[in-house]
């Protein structure tokens, strides 16, 4: 079923006014840590049961596939997410904003979901993917929680682990999670991939553009931090 304008716009709307209101009240949880441990557990808690609830009734309905397993890319970011809220570690922080914020995006504002707004996998699908990119600001604006330039690059040396194994793991269970595989007979069911190469060597355009987003937002973090510091030797 596609998604009218509606369905598609508002949900980018209320995650702006939620980001801003983040922003607006970062003091607040700053000043108050029973306050904002609180917040932490209770986006949780509603974050696991709708990670956990899409797969749940996925298996209820159709039992057991290989779809069932949370190997897309923001499954596992979602995945580190939560355990992120409840223990606050940075390593796992760095990897769910290298990846959530961009993936969610991406998922946002190009949805592919099968359901609109009558069901509830169009609710758990905006909600999940919207969190996964409000905890990263989250913890940027509350926890000052910016990434040093060996955290990203760890984060990419994960992420590149994983990529590895989804390559295999898709070649041997025939699965294309991530969209990283080494199969011919995908480009049927990906046919854009064949203006990128083809199969393999689309996989080229992938780590390229990995490298480039990496190598951006590293340098975007590090030019903030020397403005930052300039602003505050001139206000001493």
């Amino acid at each position: 079923m596609d998604l009218n304008v509606f369905e598609k716009f508002i949900p980018i709307v209320i995650l702006f006014i939620l980001g801003v209101l983040i922003y607006m009240y970062k003091d607040k949880f700053r000043e108050n840590p029973k306050l904002e441990k609180r917040f932490r557990i209770i986006v949780g808690i509603v974050w696991t049961i709708l990670y956990s609830s899409h797969y749940i009734l996925r298996f209820a309905l159709y039992g057991f596939d290989t779809l069932i397993l949370p190997l897309q890319l923001c499954s596992i970011a979602m995945f580190f997410g939560i355990i992120l809220v409840f223990t606050n570690n940075r390593t796992l922080f760095t990897f769910v904003m290298m990846t959530g914020i961009a993936g969610g995006l991406i998922s946002l504002l190009f949805p592919i979901l099968g359901y609109n707004s009558e069901y509830y996998r169009y609710y758990q699908f905006y909600l999940a993917h919207g969190i996964l990119i409000l905890i990263p600001i989250y913890y940027m604006l509350v926890h000052d929680f910016i990434p040093s330039t060996k955290e990203i690059w760890m984060s990419f040396a994960i992420l590149q682990s994983i990529a590895v194994f989804m390559v295999i793991f898709n070649h041997f269970m025939n699965t294309d999670f991530m969209f990283v595989f080494i199969d011919q007979d995908k480009i049927e069911k990906f046919p854009a991939i064949s203006k990128f190469g083809g199969i393999p060597f689309y996989l080229i355009w992938v780590e390229i553009t990995g490298l480039s987003y990496f190598f951006i937002v590293d340098r975007m973090i590090r030019f903030i931090e020397q403005k930052q510091v300039v602003k505050e030797i001139k206000n001493a």
